[in-house]
């Protein structure tokens, strides 16, 4: 029979594709919006825009559908609309939903198609393939190098992504809580200044509670002694402190500075001393 319905294992290597390629947006998004449900949404919504506008192109396929030679039709071997595409779209998230169930249909049914497919009623072909071919119906597309090299991937990939994210995820997390803590150290330079000020001038300096324009910091305060005391946020460390103690020895003011119940990797070096 000629080769038409695109197999399992073919289908996956385009997923790969496209994944790798709807992964710069995702990492954008991952970055700049806030966590949970604004930013699930933004992901799908972008994921849908993806995947049913390729469909409902003329091409018919996404990017990594035509660099492994198939497309998506209806029954008839046509074009599906942009609606019919956003509903394949959102039925593809059932399919995986379900443990994956949907989308392994795809290896075991008569024309390779998966649960997102027979709800949509679609069928992922050849690319050559024409109308009257789709309707009469052939056999199942030969494993390429390609795929076979995708296919290979694809079963490596979880576990190398496991160790990866094991080492990657934790240091990622340590990156971003130390840039939180060097923007506080930035933004309690001003009360600083004023103790600097004070002692440059041999005048008193505000003491007590002060305000501090980071929201990384749940408040400062400035002691008696010229400390300047600034407590972290709860997401950083619950209870943990940076203090600064002014230091005339040199001459001039020189701060040091400390961490309080905070980690010290997650301090710049000036402050580990």
């Amino acid at each position: 029979m000629v080769p038409l319905y695109a197999g399992f294992w073919r289908r996956a290597a385009a997923a790969i594709l496209d994944g790798l390629v709807l992964a710069i947006p995702n990492v954008i998004i991952d970055l700049v919006m806030p966590d949970g449900v604004v930013q699930l949404l933004v992901s799908i919504i972008v994921n849908c825009a993806y995947y049913a506008g390729f469909h409902s192109s003329s091409s018919q396929a996404t990017p990594g559908k035509k660099a492994f030679g198939i497309k998506v039709t209806d029954r008839e071997g046509g074009r599906i609309n942009l609606g019919r595409a956003i509903g394949r779209y959102i039925a593809t998230l059932l399919s995986i939903i379900i443990l994956g169930i949907g989308v392994l249909l795809a290896a075991f049914t008569q024309k390779r198609q998966a649960l997102h497919d027979m709800i949509c009623n679609t069928l992922v072909v050849n690319r050559s393939a024409q109308p009257n071919e789709v309707v009469a119906g052939g056999g199942v597309m030969p494993l390429t190098a390609g795929v076979w090299a995708c296919a290979i991937i694809l079963i490596v990939m979880p576990f190398l992504g496991g160790i990866l994210a094991g080492i990657g995820i934790p240091a990622y997390k340590d990156y971003t809580l130390r840039a939180k803590v060097v923007e506080v150290i930035g933004a309690s330079r001003p009360l600083r200044e004023d103790v600097q000020r004070a002692i440059s001038e041999k005048r008193t300096w505000t003491v007590g509670v002060a305000s501090i324009g980071s929201r990384y910091a749940s408040g400062a305060e400035v002691t008696p002694q010229g400390h300047v005391v600034v407590n972290l946020s709860d997401d950083i460390a619950r209870g943990g402190r940076i203090r600064f103690t002014p230091s005339t020895a040199s001459g001039g003011v020189q701060w040091i500075c400390t961490g309080e119940d905070i980690q010290m990797k997650l301090l710049p070096a000036a402050c580990r001393e």
